[in-house]
């Protein structure tokens, strides 16, 4: 008899999935995005040493994606939950700045060893996939909110965009 209701409260609990869903959703990007900042600036520059780096790049896609779908299965956004998730976003927007600055000051060593090609890859699938999730999250704002939200995430964009033209270039 107690089997049967399983089913029935995990549908529940997903279905009130809302502000505390993405507010943890948020901070688990952003220990991702601060562990793969962590491998780049202790990277002992080889290309064997890289693996760390590709397991965290690969970690924080995952994180994105994981929070993309919590956020799309969430009931929309109450103003105070609202406001819990902005604070997780601004929190975010520093690390995501912090760590793109360390990415960016680690190119040369990247092109010295000739990966700098595959951290401009994953620069954009971060930035695509991060779009998504800030689209899924936006969605479920307040719509007079929804304007305040969109040049919040702003500067995670700006962040990539950055990275994204320096990797791009040939040199330096």
């Amino acid at each position: 008899m107690r089997l049967s209701l399983l089913p029935l409260v995990a549908l529940a609990g997903s279905a009130f999935a809302t502000g505390d869903t993405i507010s943890t959703a948020i901070d688990n990007i952003s220990n991702a995005t601060i562990a793969l900042g962590h491998s780049i600036t202790h990277w002992p520059q080889t290309l064997v040493g890289t693996i760390p780096i590709t397991t965290k790049s690969t970690l924080l896609l995952a994180a994105i994606h994981q929070g993309t779908l919590a956020a799309r299965h969430s009931e929309p956004l109450s103003v105070d939950e609202t406001l819990q998730v902005a604070k997780a976003t601004s929190e975010l927007s520093q690390d995501v700045s912090e760590t793109i600055d360390i990415v960016i000051a680690a190119k040369p060593k990247f092109d010295k060893i000739q990966v700098s090609p595959v951290i401009l890859l994953n620069l954009q699938l971060q930035r695509a996939l991060s779009a998504d999730f800030s689209e899924a999250v936006i969605a479920k704002v307040p719509v007079d909110l929804q304007d305040k939200a969109k040049a919040l995430v702003q500067g995670i964009d700006d962040s990539f965009a950055k990275a994204i033209k320096k990797y791009s270039s040939l040199r330096g």
